[in-house]
């Protein structure tokens, strides 16, 4: 599966939402925010090993909080 950059994914297995920032065929870059660390943290995973995290939509959750 190709990944382009933006795309926000995760580990097939579990992870926190890692932003893609270029994706090379077989590797894709990554980048998140890592709490325990304090910073951003990059890494080239599998592109085997993630899936794209669907993301809701937050504007469609306001808009319906609205209308009650």
């Amino acid at each position: 599966m190709a990944f382009a950059p933006g795309d926000i994914v995760q580990l097939k297995s579990g992870s926190p939402a890692l932003t893609v920032i270029s994706d090379a065929g077989e590797m894709v870059e990554v980048v998140w925010y890592a709490d325990e660390f304090g910073e951003f943290r990059t890494q080239s995973l599998s592109a085997l090993a993630l899936e794209v995290l669907e993301i809701p939509d937050f504007e469609e959750d306001e808009e319906e909080e609205d209308e009650d």
